[in-house]
C-alpha cells in the first residue's frame, strides 16, 4: 500500500519535473528567429536580452561573468520563487537563486535603458507590452551565473508560459556580445539577425492629432483595438508622421534641477502647438512648456531632480498625451560599484537634487560596522578633483538603514549637502587617510 502511494506521488510530480528539466536550449541568434519571444511590437523581450547580454562576459570555458549582481537588485532584478516549477530545482538553496527582470510596470525597472522600455510607454493598454522576462540562476561561486533563461507570461495573465521558455546558451550569449562590441548599431543589427518583425512597428511609428474623424486603414500586423491611436480616435491616413524616433529625456543641470530634453518631434505635432510637460512619480504635472517650432532642444527647469520624473508630449489643452518618455532613474542608470575586498558596494544617486549615496552590505557581512568603523564616503562636485578636495563626507556607520526589502543585502543611505551635477562622484575610503580608496562611482552624466 505504501509503495502504491509513493508511485502515485511520483506520477503526480513527474509532469512538473519534465517541464522544468526539458527546457529547450538556444545556441545561436538564428535559433531566436524560430520562436515567439519578443518578436513583434510592442514586445520588449529581444531588447531585454540584448541589454542584459551587454552586461555579461563569457570566457573560453563558457563561464558567465556578469558586471551586475541580480541579488542586489541591479536593473530591477528581483527574486524569482519558481513556484510553478518553470525551472530546475536548485541544488543549494542557500547559495543559489533565480532572479527575474523585465517587468517594466514597477519603479525598480527605471534603470533599464530607454530602448528596452520605449515600446511599453508608446502603447498604454496593450496586453503584449509587458509579457517578456529574463531569468538568471546564480551560482554558489559568486558572482558567476549558472544559467540564463527567457520566458513570458500568457497574454493578459501573470502566469508563465512553459512552452515559450528557453535557456540561452553561453554560445548564444557570446554571439550577442560579438554583435554588441563590433557594431555601433548593435541593437538594430541584433533585432534584424534575430528576426524581429519590423513591420509590426508601422502602426505606432505614427503620431496623430486628436479630435479627427476616425478611420481605419491597413496598419501592419498590430491588433488595432489595442493600439494607442485607436484609443485616441485617431486618423490613420496620409497625414501620419514618424514618432518612434522621438527622444524625450530628463538629465541634470549644474545645480541639481531637472533638465528636459527633446528631439525629432515631427512637424505634425508642432503644427498643433504640442506642449512639453514634466510629471513626477505620482503622475502630477509639474510644468508645461510650448515647443513652438522647435523640434529639438533642452529646457532647464526649477524642479529638483528626483526618481520617476517623466517627460510627455501633450496636446495644447493638456487633455491628450501623444508620446511618453522613460522614467528617470535616481542612480543615473548606473549599477553600484563593488567595495574592493568586501561583500559590499557603493552607489551614487540623487534625491531632491542632492548627491546621495547608498551602501549595499551583504547580510553575511555581520560585523561590517566594525570593519568599516573608520570608513567614510566623500562627495565630489568633479570626479577629477583630488581625494582631499571633497565637498562633504560622512562616515559609513552613520548612514541610515533603509527598509529591509532585499533578501541578500542591507541597504544604508545618506543625503549630502552637495547639489547633484554632471561629473559628481562618490568615493569610499577604508580609513581616515586619503590613499585607501576602495570604490569610486562612475561620474554623473551630463
Amino acid at each position: 500500500m505504501e509503495r502504491k502511494a509513493l508511485l502515485c506521488i511520483f506520477f503526480l510530480l513527474l509532469p512538473l519535473a519534465l517541464v522544468s528539466a526539458d527546457i529547450p536550449v538556444l545556441n545561436s541568434i538564428n535559433d531566436l528567429r524560430n520562436i515567439e519571444f519578443g518578436h513583434r511590437f510592442p514586445r520588449h523581450g529581444l531588447m531585454l536580452l540584448h541589454f542584459v547580454s551587454s552586461g555579461l562576459y563569457v570566457d573560453n570555458n563558457n563561464v558567465l561573468i556578469p558586471t551586475f549582481l541580480p541579488e542586489r537588485g541591479d536593473w530591477g532584478f528581483h527574486y524569482f520563487n519558481n513556484y510553478e516549477q518553470l525551472f530546475p530545482p536548485l541544488q543549494d538553496q542557500n547559495r543559489q537563486g533565480y532572479y527575474a527582470v523585465g517587468n517594466i510596470n514597477t519603479p525598480t525597472a527605471y534603470p533599464l535603458y530607454p530602448y528596452v522600455t520605449r515600446s511599453y510607454y508608446l502603447t498604454p493598454g496593450n496586453l503584449e507590452r509587458n509579457m517578456d522576462r529574463l531569468v538568471v540562476r546564480t551560482s554558489p561561486n559568486r558572482p558567476l551565473l549558472e544559467a540564463v533563461y527567457i520566458t513570458q507570461h500568457y497574454q493578459g495573465s501573470s502566469e508563465y508560459d512553459p512552452h515559450n521558455t528557453y535557456q540561452i546558451s553561453p554560445a548564444l550569449l557570446r554571439e550577442i556580445g560579438t554583435v554588441i562590441h563590433n557594431r555601433v548599431d548593435s541593437v538594430q543589427a541584433f533585432l534584424y539577425a534575430a528576426g524581429y518583425d519590423v513591420d509590426s512597428m508601422f502602426f505606432t511609428h505614427n503620431c496623430y492629432a486628436p479630435g479627427s474623424t476616425y478611420k481605419v486603414e491597413e496598419a501592419g500586423r498590430m491588433t488595432l483595438n489595442e493600439s494607442t491611436a485607436i484609443m485616441k480616435e485617431a486618423v490613420v491616413n496620409d497625414h501620419h508622421t514618424e514618432c518612434y524616433a522621438v527622444v524625450l529625456q530628463v538629465k541634470s543641470t549644474e545645480s541639481g534641477y531637472a533638465r528636459l530634453g527633446w528631439a525629432n518631434v515631427p512637424d505634425s505635432l508642432l503644427d498643433v502647438e504640442v506642449m512639453l510637460a514634466l510629471f513626477n512619480d505620482n503622475g502630477n504635472n509639474l510644468l508645461s512648456l510650448s515647443l513652438g517650432t522647435r523640434s529639438y532642444g533642452t529646457y532647464d527647469s526649477n524642479q529638483y531632480l528626483n526618481h520617476g520624473l517623466q517627460v510627455k508630449l501633450l496636446s495644447k489643452d493638456g487633455s491628450d498625451v501623444f508620446i511618453t518618455g522613460p522614467r528617470y532613474d535616481d542612480a543615473d542608470r548606473k549599477v553600484p560599484v563593488g567595495i574592493e575586498g568586501y561583500d559590499a558596494s557603493l552607489q551614487l544617486y540623487t534625491k531632491d537634487g542632492y548627491a546621495c549615496a547608498r551602501l549595499f552590505i551583504s547580510k553575511t557581512f555581520t560585523k561590517w560596522d566594525t570593519g568599516f568603523y573608520n570608513s567614510w564616503v566623500g562627495f565630489y562636485s568633479n570626479h577629477n578633483y583630488a581625494s582631499n578636495s571633497y565637498y562633504t563626507y560622512e562616515y559609513a556607520v552613520r548612514f541610515t538603514k533603509q527598509d529591509d526589502t532585499n533578501i541578500k543585502y542591507n541597504i544604508y543611505s545618506y543625503v549630502s549637502s552637495l547639489s547633484i551635477q554632471p561629473g559628481a562622484q562618490a568615493r569610499f575610503f577604508l580609513t581616515k587617510t586619503y590613499d585607501n580608496i576602495l570604490a569610486e562611482t562612475t561620474p554623473w552624466e551630463r
